[in-house]
C-alpha cells in the first residue's frame, strides 16, 4: 500500500509506473468527482480496489476519507484502506467468520468504518497541533 501512496514506487525503486497506479485506483465506473457514473450499476471500483461509497450511502468507508482513497474487504472481515489525499493507511484484521461463516457483527455493527473513523480523526486533530 505503501508503493501504491508513493505513486509506485518503494525504498528508491520504482515498480509500477505514475500512470498505471492511477489506472489501478481510479473508479473505472464514475463521473469525475461524483461517484458512480448513471447505469453504472453503483459500481465504484477500479482495478483491483474498492473506492469509497458517495456520501450517505452504505459501503466499506466512513465519509471521512476521500474520495482518491482505495482499498479492499475481505470475507473474513478483513480491510485495507489507503488514502493519498492524507497519506494514511489503516490495515483492520479480524477473523468474522469464527465460530462460522454465518457470523455478520463486524458488519452489522459497522466495526471497521467506525475504526476507520476514530483513526482518521485522531490523524486529523493531530496533524492540526
Amino acid at each position: 500500500m505503501q508503493m501504491l501512496l508513493n505513486g509506485g514506487t518503494y525504498a528508491g525503486v520504482r515498480y509500477l509506473s505514475d500512470s498505471t497506479i492511477a489506472s489501478f485506483t481510479s473508479c473505472q465506473f464514475c463521473k469525475p468527482g461524483s461517484g458512480p457514473a448513471p447505469n453504472s450499476k453503483d459500481n465504484r471500483r477500479g482495478l483491483g480496489w474498492d473506492k469509497p461509497q458517495p456520501a450517505g450511502s452504505p459501503g466499506p468507508t466512513c465519509e471521512c476519507v476521500s474520495y482518491l482513497s482505495f482499498g479492499h474487504t475481505g470475507f473474513t472481515g478483513t480491510q485495507i484502506w489507503a488514502d493519498p489525499l492524507d497519506k494514511t493507511i489503516y490495515i483492520f484484521l479480524s477473523n468474522r467468520v469464527n465460530p462460522s461463516a454465518d457470523n455478520r457483527k463486524i458488519g452489522d455493527l459497522n466495526i471497521r468504518t467506525r475504526i476507520q473513523e476514530v483513526v482518521h480523526d485522531a490523524i486529523a486533530v493531530r496533524s492540526v497541533k
